[in-house]
């Protein structure tokens, strides 16, 4: 098998469903696609099965979080070639074929397309490594004003590759073997920065990382991780989180402990006022009510690292199957 696409599907039934109807007019056969359900629902589930017999399912009683579904999803692919794709992103088989042939021409690592939304707005498709100098947008503004060789403007519209830190896991190439050398997805997360962190690891043994503008496609964005109050304070939660995973797992000494820090100081007293200020609205407010959840989720957090010393996301499989 020459390409395995891999797809962790969160209640994202519909951009799924334009997912595959895009992919199934000339599906190449030495492709296949594996789609890992997480927390599955048997009605949706059958009823996807029946419709798309060429893709394989994989019913996962439990929502293990993007990088762990990825990993499942690896465990039962047969291609020599991994593409990492989100359910609400809509690619042809040419274009996914022109991103693997740009990588093998260029013997890139890591290859991301460029990604824009249903009405054509480009997308941010790769970043900086998080660190000291942008854990906020002011400091990252300030970085590339300062170092505008090192800190490439994701956001500026490139005609040519670039080469970069990391590139978002939405739509992510990568060759098995290289996958498999890294340690694949790291399982301490439950939901974002994992793509970063896949990133360094590949850096790390000397794989380039690039962004390919001259492939497209087209991200929906957020159809299973932005449906309500309850959803959105969990997700933007887990993105504080998943910092101090990152900063844990990859910055040591001095730099780690200010890093904690700062994402400490530059996130907690603004949660605090927004809850204040939830109250004396007497939480008619959505997105004051969002903060207000996300500040006890995050007290929560902090208390739990205290606690174990561990900064891994309590719902990353990772940290459920670590020893209290």
């Amino acid at each position: 098998m020459n390409l395995s696409i891999v797809t962790v599907n969160y209640r994202a039934w519909s951009h799924l469903e334009a997912a595959l109807v895009e992919l199934q007019e000339d599906f190449p056969e030495d492709w296949e696609i594996i789609v890992v359900d997480n927390e599955s629902d048997a009605e949706p589930f059958d009823a996807f099965s029946a419709r798309f017999p060429w893709v394989t399912f994989i019913s996962n009683p439990h929502n293990s979080g993007f990088g762990a579904g990825c990993n499942i999803g690896v465990a039962a692919a047969t291609g020599d070639q991994l593409l990492f794709m989100n359910p609400d992103v809509i690619a042809s088989c040419k274009s996914i074929q022109a991103l693997i042939d740009i990588k093998a021409k260029h013997n890139i690592g890591i290859a991301a397309p460029k990604q824009t939304s249903i009405n054509g707005k480009p997308q941010k498709v790769f970043d900086d490594f998080p660190s000291l100098l942008n854990q906020s947008k002011a400091l990252k503004s300030l970085s590339r004003i300062v170092l505008p060789s090192r800190f490439a403007d994701p956001r500026a519209d490139y005609v040519e590759t670039v080469y970069c830190d990391w590139v978002t896991g939405s739509v992510l190439l990568i060759d098995r073997t290289d996958f498999d050398a890294i340690g694949g997805w790291a399982e301490d997360y439950w939901m974002y920065v994992e793509d970063a962190d896949l990133c360094r690891n590949a850096h790390n043994v000397g794989l380039t990382v690039a962004y390919v503008p001259d492939v497209q496609v087209i991200h929906a964005h957020g159809g299973s991780s932005r449906l309500n109050v309850d959803v959105k304070s969990m997700t933007k939660l887990e993105v504080i989180i998943s910092k101090h995973v990152y900063t844990n797992r990859h910055k040591a000494g001095w730099e780690r402990a200010l890093t904690h820090a700062l994402i400490i100081l530059l996130r907690l007293p603004m949660l605090v006022l927004a809850s204040v200020l939830d109250w004396i609205t007497f939480r008619r407010i959505p997105a004051l009510r969002v903060r207000s959840r996300m500040l006890a989720g995050l007290a929560s957090y902090y208390y739990g690292v205290f606690r174990t010393g561990s900064w891994l996301s309590p719902r990353a499989i990772a940290n459920q199957a670590s020893p209290e």
